[in-house]
């Protein structure tokens, strides 16, 4: 069997609804089909060592893209892109102007930049209740790490015309991309990063085609390592934008999409 490489968004993907588990069949399918050397990617908007957590419930040969394409698993080791100091200090003017809550990441820890409610920074599918984070309360405190961050997310406080307004202003300002992984936040990522540069790279890496690559994923910060697969599949319960760009339509995360995907092709294949 030809090498094959299956890239996976974990929040409505390969998660159960509570952002925390893999189904005992989805793990299964994976093992199974890593014994017959296909290899396997988490791609997430979360913080490397968050990702880890996920990582844990599968096994360490199950390698990772995070924070968007910013910080992943290359074949040398851990490759890790900044969003730059420009940018980080444009979002924290204007997220402080609009009073919206922001998150900032490194590799290895996470950044308040306002007080979130436990439940938006869980379902904003970045945190776990026992993952700790520093809150940032000045300029001054975040100053000292602004160099080392690899992206960022917005999140909204329900008023959605706040968040369009300060898309526009970080767009308009050429420092950053700008994505989402659900309607009610911003993805900011350092420039011509996503996921879809880090699947190329590993692409390249293996010397693994667009013929041989199966991208699963919900959201929009999917969206563009979906062009990069032959094989590129939305959940059921992703978006509708996700849908038209995919070339095939799973089932929901909550009923095994991904692995009955996987599952049917394989089975065909073999």
């Amino acid at each position: 069997m030809p090498k094959y490489l299956v890239f996976m968004d974990l929040d409505g993907t390969l998660l159960a609804s509570d952002h925390k588990h893999i189904s005992p069949r989805t793990k299964e399918t994976i093992e199974s089909l890593q014994q017959k050397g296909v290899i396997f990617y988490i791609a997430t908007g979360r913080m490397y060592e968050l990702a880890k957590i996920t990582q844990r419930l599968l096994n360490p040969d199950v390698r990772m893209i995070t924070s968007n394409g910013a910080v992943f698993d290359g074949a040398n080791g851990r490759e890790v892109t900044k969003l730059g100091v420009e940018a980080v200090d444009l979002a924290y003017k204007v997220t402080v102007k609009y009073q919206l809550p922001m998150m900032l990441f490194t590799p290895e820890k996470a950044y308040f930049t306002r007080k979130i409610p436990d439940f938006i920074a869980q379902n904003a599918g970045n945190f776990d209740e026992d993952f700790g984070y520093e809150e940032v309360e000045s300029f001054s405190e975040l100053k000292p790490v602004m160099k080392d961050i690899t992206n960022g997310v917005v999140l909204s406080r329900g008023d959605m015309s706040e968040l369009n307004t300060v898309r526009d202003e970080l767009i308009d300002s050429h420092l950053m991309e700008m994505s989402s992984s659900s309607p009610d936040n911003l993805e900011m990522i350092p420039l011509q990063t996503d996921k879809g540069t880090a699947v190329k790279r590993i692409q390249q890496e293996w010397g693994i085609d667009y013929d041989h690559t199966f991208v699963f994923g919900d959201g929009m910060n999917d969206v563009g390592m979906m062009k990069e697969a032959k094989y590129s599949v939305a959940m059921g319960n992703g978006l509708p934008e996700v849908k038209k760009t995919a070339n095939f339509v799973t089932e929901t995360n909550a009923k095994d999409g991904l692995a009955k995907f996987l599952e049917d092709y394989f089975a065909k294949e073999k």
